[in-house]
């Protein structure tokens, strides 16, 4: 383990029409529920393009967004994310390539212990679809967890890390490296390697209450997504 210092989804046309807006073309099969489908506020005025729950949760989540702080205030519903399905809310947006996403993240609700928020890269809305994602559980675990292929069971890799502050989830190439930390100590770090989910993603901010009765809250704020310039280019880290 490597340490460093911290310094500071309606159905397939929308996501084509997501990817019109941005360039990239359209990937992956969207969600069912994709009626649900949210606009997460004008695209210069944010780094994300739609808000949508993933998996029909049986209470609707939504997203809200403050652009003079980049913060982004996410409720949502959801049975879990886990096994070989998923149940989320998440505000995304399609992208490509090779980047760095980052953001300080708090839960502003109480809960069940294992409600989970973070970053998502998925290969398509549907709730059995492969990914990648950097979790924070409402008991403080820290996690990087993902599905190789469509339908198949989630695996995880747990990092020592407890409740940070900031989660990052870089991507290069096949390898997803997740690094958590809070403010003043040590990033930690884990990562997957030969996770081939595509050039094309959703890429977005998710939350999961753990329980399909209640909803849960939380806020991102200081979110970023550095893109690479090329491809097979490597981004710079944020600081």
């Amino acid at each position: 383990m490597t340490t460093w210092t911290i310094t500071s989804a309606t159905r397939l046309l929308a996501f084509g029409i997501a990817c019109m807006l941005i360039g990239t073309p359209a990937v992956g099969t969207a969600q069912p529920a994709s009626e649900r489908q949210q606009p997460a506020g004008r695209t210069d005025r944010g780094v994300f393009t739609f808000a949508a729950d993933v998996g029909a949760p049986a209470l609707p989540g939504s997203t809200a967004y403050d652009p003079d702080h980049r913060a982004y205030m996410l409720r949502a519903s959801g049975s879990n994310m886990w096994g070989a399905r998923d149940e989320f809310h998440a505000v995304w947006r399609p992208l490509r390539g090779d980047f760095v996403l980052r953001t300080h993240a708090r839960f502003t609700s109480d809960g069940e212990p294992h409600r989970k928020l973070g970053w998502i890269v998925r290969t398509s809305l549907d709730e059995d679809a492969a990914y990648a994602d950097a979790v924070v559980s409402g008991n403080g675990m820290t996690s990087l967890q993902y599905r190789r292929t469509a339908g198949e069971q989630t695996e995880l890799i747990e990092l020592p890390a407890r409740s940070p502050e900031v989660i990052q989830l870089e991507r290069r190439g096949r390898t997803f490296i997740m690094s958590v930390g809070r403010a003043g100590e040590p990033f930690s770090h884990t990562q997957v390697l030969d996770l081939d989910l595509g050039d094309a993603v959703y890429v977005g901010l998710f939350l999961c209450a753990h329980d399909a009765g209640a909803i849960a809250t939380a806020t991102f704020d200081a979110v970023s997504i550095n893109v690479a310039s090329s491809p097979g280019s490597a981004p710079e880290r944020l600081e």
